[in-house]
């Protein structure tokens, strides 16, 4: 279990348009398992029980540490329960070694953002796929407008030195025009952005 793949795991769920159910780790919404969850969280799923019935029945369901449980379950085609692995969203952050406050992100792609009570996994780019709520289901957030405060690795997912997630739009550019060294987590100058854009504007005349 490594970022890239929860990355890829939580791409595929926003790809399915995976719905949002108190309780769940992404297996598919039944009747039997809706009323199973409404027993567990009457208030939570109890006010929202005609829309779920409604939007998600037959679908994939799963509740924001639900996404990234789904994934750590994974099992060929569905997720299967493990008590060892099984924290909420608040315990995965207690748990973490690695961590610190939002405006601290690591550029790195399958890092947890945290709000207490919340979670969510950073993609790259200053987007994030959550399951943000029941009437969201799994989303793509601009970080920035969400109120992340921490950021933590995820226990159990080993993080990898995966490409960078401007490395494909690196190389497009660099094939047509002249482009400065990667340096993608460093600032950019005024000069440079300028001169980028006069290439650009060169290529449109």
């Amino acid at each position: 279990m490594d970022n890239i793949g929860l990355v890829e795991h939580c791409k595929k769920a926003l790809e399915e348009k995976w719905g949002y159910v108190w309780g769940t780790f992404g297996q598919i919404l039944t009747p039997a398992l809706l009323e199973f969850k409404l027993k567990q969280y009457p208030l939570e799923i109890g006010q929202y029980k005609d829309y779920i019935q409604s939007n998600y029945l037959g679908k994939r369901t799963v509740d924001c540490v639900g996404l990234i449980k789904s994934y750590l379950w994974w099992d060929g085609k569905n997720p299967l329960y493990k008590a060892e692995t099984d924290k909420t969203a608040d315990g995965f952050f207690q748990m973490a070694v690695e961590k610190g406050p939002i405006n601290k992100l690591p550029d790195i792609c399958g890092i947890a953002v945290w709000f207490k009570g919340h979670i969510g996994v950073y993609i790259g780019n200053g987007r994030v796929i959550e399951a943000r709520g029941t009437k969201h289901g799994v989303v793509e957030t601009n970080l920035g407008d969400r109120p992340w405060t921490h950021w933590f690795k995820v226990p159990f997912v080993k993080y990898e030195d995966g490409p960078h997630w401007a490395e494909d739009s690196y190389s497009y550019l660099k094939e047509r025009i002249v482009v400065h060294e990667k340096r993608f987590n460093e600032p950019v100058t005024r000069g440079e952005v300028f001169a980028l854009l006069a290439q650009v504007v060169s290529l449109l005349d």
